[in-house]
């Protein structure tokens, strides 16, 4: 949806009719009561019928006036001198309208006025309402102005969200466009190691794949996906994995309750599992446990993916490669500093990924739970 460029200015007369209605109402109330004090009184209707008169030329005729002046005259730092000129035949166009309605027909509306002849009543009315009507066409004017100003900003303020947005948008549907084939590419070439050597179990993995693939397609317009459905996707590549590593890999996944309906980004466990194996379990000579654990502290998420180290011992920065960093990235995008990636060397020498994110509505907090999955 396109949003306005200006400000509504049929909104802005109907908020001054608001005010020229009070001001119509205070003034009858004073004028009834000052001429009442000179000993001059007069009827409230004729009270009334003289400020609807006065304050209505105003609010009907002459700030509709004003505000086209200003809709047609933005201020612009380099058209000083036409905004000044053109304000200022507005000023003595609203000047003369008024008195000349005034002129016309004030006799007819005001007590205690001596009708004359149009010349001398047009200059006794000129003198009498000109300065009150250059001043209410400044007042009305600088309304006009400030109300445009601050629409102005907040339409800025709204653009920029919006490319930010925007931006955003792009960056992350970038950082998923490179997980699928670095996913795609690092299983393919598992499969092509069996494919000699076990085709039966090469077979299955290209099956897994294929379901991976449809699960992954579902979710592609979407940077984050539920935790159930982060764990089922991960589930059908752990049996990807077990099949390329057999009795080598040892996965335990322990999951809090209540925490399944939270969200995640897009393929966020399968990216920190990869991580894991790949630095971990594919680095040793014989098996090795991953262990995925997901439970939720104060107010956020936390999800610990600890792996048995390799023989040898890996610089941190060999471990992140594109997955983690990748995951860094989106997270700084999705959830500021409220998500977080932490990596450790535990003192038994297994390696530990940390990940918060800040908690939804609705999802459970405790540090208790019970493994929900074993292989």
């Amino acid at each position: 949806m396109r949003r306005s460029e200006g400000p509504n200015w049929l909104r802005v007369w109907s908020g001054l009719l608001i005010l020229w209605t009070i001001f119509a109402a205070l003034g009858s109330w004073f004028n009834h009561g000052f001429e009442l004090t000179r000993g001059r009184p007069i009827t409230w209707v004729q009270s009334i019928r003289m400020n609807v008169f006065g304050y209505g030329i105003w609010a009907v005729i002459l700030t509709p006036l004003v505000l086209l002046c200003c809709a047609r005259l933005p201020l612009a730092k380099k058209q000083w001198t036409k905004l000044v000129g053109a304000h200022l035949l507005a000023i003595a166009a609203t000047v003369w309208i008024d008195v000349l309605i005034k002129t016309q027909w004030g006799a007819n509306v005001f007590p205690n006025i001596r009708p004359l002849p149009f010349a001398p009543q047009f200059q006794k009315v000129f003198f009498s309402e000109a300065e009150p009507d250059i001043q209410i066409y400044l007042v009305v004017a600088v309304i006009g102005y400030v109300v445009a100003y601050f629409t102005e900003i907040r339409s800025q303020e709204w653009r920029a969200a919006q490319l930010e947005t925007n931006l955003v948008r792009a960056e992350l549907q970038v950082l998923k466009m490179q997980l699928q084939p670095h996913f795609l590419f690092n299983t393919l070439h598992s499969v092509a190691a069996l494919v000699d050597t076990d085709p039966r179990a090469a077979k299955k993995m290209i099956c897994s794949l294929g379901d991976l693939l449809r699960m992954s397609l579902a979710s592609e317009d979407s940077p984050e996906a539920s935790l159930r459905q982060e764990l089922s996707f991960l589930e059908r590549y752990l049996d990807i994995q077990r099949v390329r590593f057999q009795d080598r890999l040892i996965t335990e996944i322990r999951v809090a309750d209540g925490v399944l309906d939270a969200k995640a980004p897009y393929l966020l466990l399968q990216q920190l599992v990869e991580n894991a194996i790949k630095h971990g379990i594919a680095r040793r000579p014989g098996s090795g446990r991953v262990v995925i654990d997901v439970c939720t502290q104060a107010d956020d998420v936390c999800i610990f993916v600890v792996n048995d180290g390799g023989t040898s011992r890996v610089p941190e920065h060999d471990r992140l490669g594109i997955g983690l960093e990748n995951i860094r990235s989106r997270l700084r995008m999705l959830y500021g500093f409220r998500g977080r990636l932490v990596t450790a060397e535990l003192s038994d020498g297994r390696f530990q990924v940390e990940v918060r994110l800040p908690c939804q509505a609705g999802v459970l907090t405790g540090l208790d739970h019970e493994p929900v999955t074993a292989a």
